[in-house]
C-alpha cells in the first residue's frame, strides 16, 4: 500500500480559483491512506515549505495555551480548509511564559472541578464550528507522562496523580461531546517519559478517547544527557513487544493512531567515523543491518537527518498508522528537513 502524502487534490494557489475544494483528509475513515504533514515555525513559512517539499502540508500542526494564546487558532482552520488538510492543535492548559512548577492553578484536580469550564465551553464551541470546514484534532493536555507540564504528576506530597489527569480528560471529554462532537480529542502521551507512572497509568478509557498518537525524537547530541543518536526502532519500538508503539496499539484497539511529533537532530556525518562520539551507532547499524531490510537497508537510511525521517515513515505505515506529524521547526536543535535536498525529498521518497 502507498503513502498518499497529501490526500488534498488541490495547491493552495488553487484554492483561490473557482475550482471544488479539495477532498478532505480525516483519520478517522478507515479507508484514508496514511496522512502526513508538519507543524510549521507559522503560516507565514508553509507555502515556502510545500514549495521545498513539492507537496502540500496533509496534517497541519499548532500550539495554544490558556493564557498567551488562548483563542481558538482560525488562521490556521482556514488554511486546512484551503488545502483538505486536517488541523492539529496542541491544546495546553498553562501559561507558556511562566515555569510548570510555578502554575498550581492548572491542576488537574481544578479543571476536573470546573475551574475553567467557561474557558473549555466557549473554545470547543469556536472548534466544534470548524469542523464543517476541516477536520479537528485537538491533542489536550499532551505527554502527560512527562515531569514538565502543570498537568504532569510528580512523587512529592499533594503532587497531581494519574487518577486527577483522568479526571480532568473526562471532564474535558464529556464537554466535547456536548458543544463539538465532531472534534477528535487525541490522548497523546510521550515515548519514554521522564515521569514516575508509564503513559497506560493516564489511559482514560477507550470510551473517553477518539484517537491515540505518541510523540518522540531522536535527540542526538542535541539536549544534554540524551542518549545519543538513535534509530526509529529506539525511538519507538515498532517492533518490540515492550515498545512505545506496541503498547499504544494495545490501548487503541479499534481506535485511529499515530504520530503526533517526531523529528530527528541533523547529522555530522564525522561523528560516526571511528573515534567520533556517535560511533555506536554506526556499529549498531552494521551489527543490525541484517535483520532491517526492508527499511534501513543503507548506512543513508541510519545515520541521516533524512534517512531517520524516511525510516519513520515506512515503520509507521508499516504498522499501520492512520498519521505522522513531524516537529518541522527550529527549537532545541534544527529539526527541519527543508534545508538540503534529500531532506527535501523525505516525503516522496518514502511514497
Amino acid at each position: 500500500m502507498s503513502i498518499t502524502v497529501v490526500v488534498a487534490m488541490t495547491s493552495p494557489a488553487a484554492a483561490a480559483t473557482d475550482d471544488p475544494p479539495p477532498d478532505r483528509v480525516s483519520i478517522l475513515d478507515p479507508d484514508q491512506e496514511m496522512v502526513l504533514g508538519w507543524a510549521s515555525h507559522d503560516l507565514s513559512t508553509m507555502a515556502a515549505e510545500e514549495a521545498a517539499f513539492e507537496t502540500t502540508n496533509g496534517m497541519l500542526s499548532t500550539y495554544v495555551d490558556f493564557v498567551q494564546s488562548p483563542d481558538f487558532p482560525h488562521a490556521y482552520a482556514d488554511a486546512a480548509e484551503e488545502r483538505g488538510s486536517a488541523l492539529l492543535i496542541a491544546w495546553e492548559p498553562w501559561d507558556w511564559n511562566e515555569p510548570a512548577s510555578a502554575q498550581p492553578q492548572f491542576a488537574p484536580r481544578l479543571i476536573a472541578a470546573g475551574a475553567y469550564d467557561a474557558h473549555l465551553t466557549a473554545w470547543l464551541t469556536e472548534a466544534g464550528r470548524r469542523t464543517g470546514d476541516a477536520e479537528i484534532i485537538v491533542r489536550f493536555a499532551p505527554e502527560m507522562d512527562d515531569s514538565t507540564r502543570p498537568w504532569s504528576s510528580g512523587t512529592d506530597p499533594g503532587a497531581n496523580t494519574p487518577e486527577e489527569y483522568i479526571a480532568m480528560w473526562r471532564h474535558v471529554y464529556a464537554l466535547k461531546q456536548t458543544l463539538a462532537p465532531e472534534v477528535v480529542l487525541l490522548w497523546n502521551p510521550l515515548n519514554y517519559g521522564a515521569g514516575p507512572h508509564p503513559f497506560e497509568a493516564y489511559f482514560p478509557g477507550s470510551g473517553y478517547v477518539d484517537a491515540l498518537a505518541l510523540d518522540g525524537f531522536n535527540w542526538s547530541q542535541a539536549r544534554p544527557g540524551s542518549p545519543g543518536w538513535q534509530s526509529t526502532e529506539d525511538v519507538f519500538g515498532f517492533s518490540s513487544p515492550g515498545g512505545p508503539v506496541t503498547r499504544l496499539k494495545a490501548l487503541a484497539g479499534s481506535k485511529p493512531w499515530g504520530i503526533a511529533e517526531a523529528a530527528s537532530a541533523p547529522d555530522d556525518r564525522s561523528a560516526f567515523l571511528p573515534g567520533g562520539s556517535q560511533y555506536g551507532a554506526w556499529g549498531s547499524w552494521v551489527f543490525d543491518w541484517p535483520e532491517n531490510p526492508p527499511f534501513e537497508a543503507t548506512a543513508e537510511d541510519w545515520i541521516t537527518q533524512e534517512g531517520w525521517s524516511r525510516m519513520l515513515i515506512l515503520r509507521a505505515r508499516a504498522a499501520g498508522a492512520s498519521f505522522v506529524d513531524f516537529f518541522h521547526t527550529i527549537k532545541e536543535t534544527d529539526w527541519r528537513l527543508t534545508d538540503n535536498e534529500a531532506g527535501r525529498h523525505v516525503f516522496s521518497d518514502a511514497a
